[in-house]
């Protein structure tokens, strides 16, 4: 399977995951929310809140306690990997399909152990190339940060085919999605004003109720830009499998809605430029980044005339050719010309078909009795 260098600039991508979200803000913010409500707001209430398996240590860092939940870590264990596939999922639901359903989420029940493998055998790998340095562990979680975008896509695949092509499809194209994800902290950071606001005024108690209210209101505001993050990285799955492409001659100028298409795939979602489902049909083997720009020309010539452009009716040449078209500026023609209109009236002339009845009445036949007398 072929993959793609990501050419288009980041506004570009933004640019579609607004066309995308347009009236469909709060349908997808809702399905972000639960995801992080499940996925960082649940460990946080067992971290805090239960007290059971709670293991308490040095820290020798901070300099003072530090209150590990067991069940926290569980948790985050078990349930992170299957968690991160529904998200992928709701997302890809979302984009091809428009498709909007929080229950989504959920979907990466139905193949949990490769959830669960595939996220143990990512950070492991992502752990290993940070004991080298930051950098290379930073590199390493981009490299791989398309896993969960491939099984959630095709459940079939292995947890290391998932890890190889999320290598192959970020060859080239994780300083792409680095500098993509890198434009909405100022959205991130202008948003959580308004947690650290509530935060600061009301300083509630970390292991109450109370405290993951206000934590829940307050992050109401974060969701949006992170819910449009999150679109916006899965329009670039999206492009880097080829399933989203743009037009030519289209990255050094405005936006337009028309500017990028799907090309294959499952859904049948509409594209930047109104057509209802994938440019081409399911299952086309992928092809380069300029051949797309050839079939744009194609359907400007018809089938059965070859050579001849749409002006072709009028010029005179091809006239009885075309007369079956029946087109307005042919069936005048031949009302300026009798000679055509006569040519029905010649054959009606001629009596000679009519006359052979008449041939019968020669007394040929009738005279031979006359002979026998």
């Amino acid at each position: 399977m072929n993959y793609y260098i990501i050419n288009e600039p980041c506004g570009a991508i933004r640019a579609n995951a607004r066309q995308l979200m347009n009236n469909n803000w709060i349908q997808v913010v809702l399905g972000v929310a639960l995801y992080y409500v499940l996925l960082v707001m649940v460990p946080e209430f067992f971290q805090n809140c239960v007290s059971f398996g709670a293991i308490t240590q040095w820290n020798g860092y901070l300099q003072q306690n530090q209150t590990i939940s067991v069940i926290a870590a569980f948790y985050q264990m078990f349930f992170s990997g299957v968690f991160v596939a529904g998200l992928c999922s709701f997302l890809l639901y979302f984009v091809r399909l428009r498709d909007i359903n929080p229950g989504y989420i959920f979907n990466g029940f139905e193949y949990y152990l490769k959830t669960l493998l595939l996220m143990i055998v990512m950070c492991v790998f992502i752990f290993l190339w940070t004991l080298l340095l930051i950098v290379p562990g930073i590199i390493a979680a981009f490299r791989y940060s398309q896993c969960f975008y491939v099984l959630a896509d095709d459940p079939k695949k292995g947890i290391m085919q998932c890890i190889n092509e999320s290598k192959q499809m970020m060859t080239g194209n994780k300083m792409k999605l680095f500098l993509l994800d890198l434009s909405f902290i100022g959205w991130l950071l202008l948003s959580s004003i308004p947690m650290a606001v509530l935060m600061g005024i009301l300083q509630p108690d970390d292991n109450t109720i109370s405290y993951f209210v206000i934590m829940f209101v307050g992050m109401i505001p974060v969701y949006f830009p992170i819910a449009y993050m999150q679109t916006a990285d899965t329009i670039f799955y999206e492009m880097l499998t080829g399933h989203m492409r743009a037009a030519d001659g289209t990255s050094h100028r405005p936006f337009n809605e028309a500017d990028y298409y799907w090309n294959n795939g499952g859904g049948n979602g509409s594209s930047g430029n109104g057509d209802n489902g994938y440019r081409q049909a399911a299952g086309t083997p992928q092809q380069p980044q300029g051949v797309p720009q050839q079939p744009q020309g194609v359907p400007q010539q018809p089938q059965g005339v070859p050579q001849q452009p749409q002006g072709v009716p009028q010029q005179p040449q091809g006239a009885p050719s075309m007369r079956p078209l029946e087109q307005d500026s042919w069936t005048a023609a031949p009302a300026e010309h009798p000679a055509p209109a006569e040519q029905p009236t010649a054959p009606a002339e001629h009596p000679a078909p009519a006359e052979q009845p008449a041939q019968t009445e020669q007394p040929s036949p009738a005279e031979h009795p006359i002979k026998t007398e």
